[in-house]
């Protein structure tokens, strides 16, 4: 997120930079032609800081955007004696509260956070953050991407051999957080038919999730990483979008799916409820049996998921675009002194 909004804030006549600490991150911001310097500042070490404050320098820094603890402390070195305000971009779902951030912290000049519920969360657990101006921005996605697309939804079911019948996609890591387990134990009670469940992403778990599903007796595809325009086609193939991970701060695959005019059932946990509000559907977390409920009740009513599907795009457009972040920071940017 840290590269659109990097180009974002350059088209509106920032001069921006990242510094990263590892090669992979490079290309990411190459590709959307940001400025890149890669630096020793994957940890908080003296070196790290050393760099980043001959890089300050350098570049001739007023503001320093950071979205990790470690990055607060090598920024709160860097910037000593150095007019540069520090604005923390938390997305974490717990703040830092380790003695050295929070002594780092009094460098912050202002906290964005991704939710309100995020923001209350967090001054509940570090009050110390409220000694930082504040601001709740949710990330963005581009909408003109991420859209609605009968024909690409089609050519999807075409390419994957799903026909016309109801499609579940899921989007995300397979890793333990996602709790998908529990969306593959919530189809095992949905009852015949059980929609193919197609899930986007690769992790750790896929081989566990790969046995659950062979015991469960469940049509489950596993089609790995997707690019941007396979990702929207995906969403436009899936009848719903389903979304287990009880904790989730802010998950851009849920917004991928609002802007797409998906409906959506999730689990009702973290930012997810904020994120959603009226244009998708809450299940109580961790909660097999009251999913598939609530995924039966979806998949038999068209009426509703159309409904669905109009709002899902709407709050997108109002809420989730990538011109409405972009514009957000730069009202923060532009009012530090």
């Amino acid at each position: 997120m840290f590269a659109v909004l990097a180009r974002g804030l350059a088209d509106r006549g920032h001069t921006t930079t990242a510094l990263v600490a590892y090669e992979p991150l490079v290309d990411g911001f190459r590709e959307r032609h940001v400025a890149v310097q890669q630096l020793p500042v994957g940890h908080t070490t003296l070196k790290g800081g050393r760099a980043l404050r001959e890089a300050f320098q350098r570049l001739g820094t007023e503001v320093v955007l950071v979205d990790r603890a470690r990055d607060i402390r090598l920024a709160a070195f860097a910037a000593f004696n150095r007019p540069v305000a520090v604005v923390y971009c938390i997305s974490a779902p717990r703040p830092p509260r380790d003695l050295l951030t929070r002594l780092a912290f009094r460098r912050v000049a202002f906290t964005v956070f991704l939710t309100e519920q995020l923001a209350q969360s967090a001054f509940a657990e570090a009050p110390f953050m409220r000694r930082a101006q504040h601001r709740v921005i949710p990330n963005g996605v581009d909408c003109d991407l991420y859209r609605p697309d009968e024909d690409a939804g089609r050519a999807f079911r075409r390419a994957h051999q799903l026909g016309d019948e109801p499609v579940l996609l899921g989007v995300g890591a397979l890793e333990i957080e996602k709790r998908w387990d529990v969306l593959l134990e919530s189809l095992a009670i949905l009852g015949p038919p059980v929609p193919p469940l197609l899930l986007c992403g690769t992790g750790a778990l896929e081989s566990d999730l790969r046995a659950q599903a062979q015991r469960l007796n469940l049509d489950v595809r596993f089609v790995g990483h997707l690019d941007p325009l396979e990702l929207v086609a995906a969403y436009n193939a899936a009848t719903c979008v389903v979304h287990t991970r009880p904790d989730e701060v802010f998950s851009l695959a849920l917004i991928e799916a609002l802007a797409c005019g998906r409906p959506v059932l999730a689990a009702g946990g973290g930012g997810t409820p904020e994120l959603l509000g009226d244009a998708g559907v809450l299940a109580p977390p961790e909660n097999p049996g009251t999913f598939a409920g609530l995924l039966r009740d979806l998949l038999t009513d068209p009426r509703r998921r159309a409904a669905l599907g109009v709002a899902a795009r709407q709050r997108a457009l109002e809420r989730y675009s990538v011109e409405r972040m972009v514009r957000e920071y730069a009202d923060v940017v532009e009012a530090l002194p």
